[in-house]
């Protein structure tokens, strides 16, 4: 028993660069993923869930950590609710992103006229749309498994510096056989990175629809 228990420890101790690492997903698992996928996701009309988002920015000697609330109402807003730091927020609904930060003046955007990228919401956004073919269509999807953690890869088929999609990479990590969204790491250019990490999620549970209301200009 004591021989046993030390080899747990020493285990535990091996450092991570010589565990295994994620499997890749064949050809046929990939397409059972992508339709387990959008079902579950086709089947959310709302969501709500504990986030924390970490910023990690060239220049800055630590990343910038949030914590909040993120709700989503099917199929077009989103909004994530700040207590750390108290005030802030972020909302898309429809075509129109909204940043609130602390002692700034309210920032908006036409998602129309400026894209996608102008908006870390609209990324989040667009996980709950599950269109895997639309993700196929514009980004290089892999993926790969860990257990009963899913790791989706999205690269742009284009060039960073020339994606409509404004970033370089992204990585989810969802919680099988639920597809529970667990982690969206956003990769924007060397150095710059968005990861956001969620707990508690909730389907389908009733929320106020001034949520999402945009204050007028």
């Amino acid at each position: 028993m004591l021989r046993r228990a030390l080899f747990c420890v020493a285990l535990a101790l091996v450092p991570a660069a010589l565990r295994a690492e994620p499997a890749p997903v064949l050809a046929a698992e990939m397409a059972r993923d992508d339709a387990g996928f959008a079902q579950v996701q086709q089947q959310t009309r709302t969501f709500r869930a504990e986030v924390m988002q970490t910023l990690h920015l060239q220049g800055l000697v630590k990343p910038v950590t949030s914590a909040g609330t993120l709700y989503y109402a099917s199929p077009d807003k989103l909004l994530i609710r700040f207590t750390q730091p108290a005030g802030e927020w972020m909302l898309v609904n429809g075509a129109q992103a909204l940043v609130q930060k602390a002692g700034r003046p309210l920032e908006r955007h036409d998602l129309n006229a400026q894209g996608r990228a102008a908006s870390h919401a609209a990324s989040l956004l667009d996980f709950f749309h599950a269109d895997p073919a639309r993700w196929h269509h514009d980004f290089d999807v892999t993926m790969t498994r860990d257990g009963d953690r899913l790791f989706v890869h999205l690269k742009p088929w284009m060039t960073p510096t020339a994606s409509a999609q404004g970033v370089q990479e992204i990585v989810t990590t969802l919680q099988l056989p639920a597809y529970a969204i667990v982690e969206m790491a956003i990769t924007i250019n060397a150095g710059n990175s968005i990861d956001y990490q969620f707990a508690h999620g909730e389907r389908n549970v009733s929320l106020d629809p001034k949520l999402f209301e945009v204050p007028a200009p």
